[in-house]
């Protein structure tokens, strides 16, 4: 086991320690080894491991690991087992933290082992803040650094009017950058170590694959590291200041100084689950008048001595951040609760296919005799 390659990969003590005397031993003779998921296709799952300069393998997922939506993500460690050309996956590490959303009635993972996450919008008429809360939200409760950068800041005369709005945020790092201002793209440099992951999020066309191009001239796959294949992202169009190209898959990007982002498909629509910690916490100017009003129980709505009643009528509070404060909360509590029970109707139903199963072989067998 090369430790020093596998902390290119952003391998850390965290993951050692989770190794037991066999799985170590196995390790260390070559029998096992440990790969990063760099991207599922379906049931097709892509890893790379200490010689992740020789491309990607292809990892095998056992029955106990399956369905692979709900056991593994863009990102995760796992230990894996030769065979033949393949690696058969033996074991999945615990993640240090797990970006995840609600999609289709159920938890939704994005990526795991993440140290920052970019957070990109753009200075035109994607510039939404409220859906930066939501993101900001969803970094704290999975305990990322987040990162909002403001991207095309060519496109207004003014990007102080946004970078302002945005400093209004719970936020420490905001920047502003531009394709067209090389210059700007210094900023990141703070962020960008070897074996440091970075996840990309943002809206459809606000330049995320641009920017992970534009780092390092020699981003690439891991498939073929040398020849630095970058994806191809297309102009802007006058009519929607929308770039062309927009990621279909989540991928695991390495460039040549070991620096790994995770690229996402633009999500057109970020549902919370289970984040009313990082959602106090984007709020915690609320949550702070809420602890100073009078009564302990207050519903903020009629009561006397409300401090956020109070805060809302001089103008201390915007209505606007209060209202999107409530909305995530309630979203987040249905979400929960929908999440439960979708879970809960799927195990039933895989009783119920288990129990129709056990009945027909039992009636094979009957007649059989």
């Amino acid at each position: 086991m090369n430790i020093s390659n596998l902390q290119s990969l952003g391998w850390s003590h965290f993951y050692l320690q989770q190794l037991d005397a066999h799985a170590f031993e196995k390790l260390q003779s070559n029998e096992w080894f440990a790969f990063r998921i760099s991207a599922i296709h379906r049931s097709i799952i892509k890893g790379v491991g200490h010689q992740w300069d020789d491309g990607e393998v292809e990892l095998l997922c056992p029955d106990r690991f399956k369905p692979i939506s709900e056991h593994l993500c863009v990102g995760d460690w796992v230990i894996a087992e030769q065979v033949n050309e393949h690696y058969r996956i033996v074991d999945v590490l615990e993640a240090k933290n797990q970006l995840e959303r609600f999609s289709n009635q159920k938890r939704q993972m994005i990526a795991a082992n993440i140290d920052y996450l970019f957070i990109v919008t753009s200075a035109n008429r994607d510039f939404n803040m409220k859906r930066l809360e939501r993101y900001l939200a969803m970094a704290y409760e999975s305990s990322i650094e987040p990162v909002i950068v403001l991207n095309k800041i060519d496109l207004t005369e003014d990007p102080e009017v946004y970078l302002d709005e945005i400093c209004t945020l719970k936020a420490h790092n905001v920047i502003g950058v531009s394709m067209r201002q090389p210059d700007t793209l210094l900023a990141f440099n703070h962020f960008l170590y070897a074996g440091t992951t970075i996840a990309m999020v943002g809206s459809s066309g606000v330049g995320k694959s641009s920017l992970i191009n534009a780092l390092f001239h020699s981003t690439s796959t891991p498939n073929d590291v040398n020849q630095a294949v970058i994806q191809d992202v297309g102009g802007i169009r006058e009519d929607d200041d929308k770039g062309k190209h927009t990621t279909t898959s989540r991928q695991l990007i390495i460039n040549e100084q070991s620096v790994l982002f995770i690229d996402t498909p633009g999500i057109r629509e970020l549902k919370l689950l289970s984040a009313q910690d990082g959602i106090e916490e984007v709020f915690s100017d609320i949550v702070q008048l809420g602890l100073r009003c009078k009564f302990t129980d207050c519903t903020h709505q009629t009561e006397p001595g409300c401090q956020i009643l109070r805060a809302l009528e001089v103008g201390e509070l915007s209505i606007s951040h209060w209202e999107n404060y409530q909305k995530l909360l309630k979203e987040d509590a249905f979400n929960e609760r929908s999440a439960q029970g979708a879970y809960a109707q799927r195990q039933h139903m895989k009783s119920f296919s288990k129990q129709i199963l056990r009945t027909q072989s039992k009636n094979r067998e009957a007649k059989g005799k």
